[in-house]
């Protein structure tokens, strides 16, 4: 069995939503004719089925006894014993081959099989929310439910709720990049405090600080649809396209750059900062991200001034070399393991 596979992981999640959609024999043409489509791309979603079946099979015995704790009394278990989710393994498996089977009989497995989400627990599970998150230095690229990919940058957190009309991440911490999954049925909302970002398709990257959210769009269009101060209305809020990035304050205020590159975008990725015309206050802050020898720039003139450059984002060592280069730069450390920047007052 390969259930530690993310692949395998998601197609049995997925399947369990669409016994949702086949409650009560109420699924539409579409829905049938969606349903269809969605299993025969795989053999490995007829196996899923098969599986649901088996289980509900079990499930049917007139010897089977079920436990008294009511079912939200269950779920309030679960969540509390629930710790840090494994890592979703990105990775690519070839599926094993399955023998052929005739999709007539597998919607009438579906229909049959649909009673298990009656037990009344199905629903409440799907919609429960998952945690995923990041500790200092580590990255992590989970698969959600929905086929959707979300990539975390270090000491990053994020909540998912995925229902049956709506994908909601509420990106709680930090940096993550969106990969979403196209479904114009189930719009993808992510959260970031106030402001709230909508996509149907497409790849976009946010960067949440204490100040201020980065909206980064590699692929594809973005809404913002709200921010802290369009609560009540107003003016409406710009859309973002390929190589826009929104800079959304505290007080909602956006800041629109055009023809930001995707290597700059994604280079924390590939363990890269690229900075173009970026104050240096800021790439001292994106490096004390990833290091723990912290950088502190005193003079108010040097965390203003503008730099453009590649590094290795575990690499401080070379960003300090460079900016020492700079007249009238003292680099020094300051006595903890980390480094204190200093201008001499008489250097213009």
């Amino acid at each position: 069995m390969k259930s530690e596979n993310d692949e395998l992981t998601s197609i049995s999640e997925q399947a369990a939503q669409w016994w949702v959609v086949f409650r009560g024999n109420a699924a539409s043409a579409a829905d049938k004719r969606e349903f269809a489509q969605w299993v025969a791309r795989a053999p490995e979603r007829i196996e899923a089925y098969l599986r649901v079946a088996r289980v509900h099979a079990a499930l049917s015995r007139a010897d089977l006894q079920w436990p008294k704790t009511s079912a939200a009394a269950l779920i309030r278990e679960a969540l509390v014993a629930a710790t840090e989710p494994t890592p979703l393994r990105v990775q690519q498996i070839r599926p094993e081959r399955a023998p052929r089977r005739r999709l007539p009989a597998l919607l009438g497995v579906a229909v049959m099989a649909s009673l298990l989400v009656a037990v009344g627990l199905g629903w409440h599970f799907l919609s429960l929310s998952q945690h995923y998150s990041t500790g200092f230095g580590e990255q992590l690229s989970v698969v959600l439910a929905d086929g959707s990919r979300v990539t975390l940058n270090t000491g990053s957190r994020i909540e998912v709720r995925l229902r049956a009309d709506q994908r909601v991440v509420n990106l709680l911490q930090g940096e993550a990049l969106f990969e979403v999954a196209h479904d114009p049925k189930r719009p993808f909302d992510v959260h970031v405090g106030e402001t709230i970002l909508r996509d149907v398709g497409t790849r976009f990257d946010v960067d949440q600080r204490p100040q201020r959210t980065v909206v980064t769009v590699v692929e594809g269009r973005v809404a913002i649809v709200a921010t802290p101060s369009h609560a009540g209305g107003g003016a409406s809020l710009p859309e973002l396209s390929a190589s826009d990035r929104a800079i959304i304050d505290n007080q909602g205020s956006v800041k629109l750059q055009q023809g930001v590159t995707e290597a700059e975008a994604i280079a924390w990725m590939r363990r890269s900062l690229v900075f173009h015309r970026r104050p240096m206050a800021e790439v001292a802050e994106e490096f004390n991200r990833y290091n723990r020898r912290r950088i502190e720039i005193r003079s108010p003139a040097l965390q203003a001034q503008e730099i453009t450059g590649t590094f290795r984002s575990d690499d401080p060592t070379s960003f300090l070399a460079f900016i020492a280069s700079i007249p009238g730069v003292h680099v020094n450390e300051d006595g903890s393991g980390g480094y204190v920047v200093t201008l001499e007052e008489s250097v213009p």
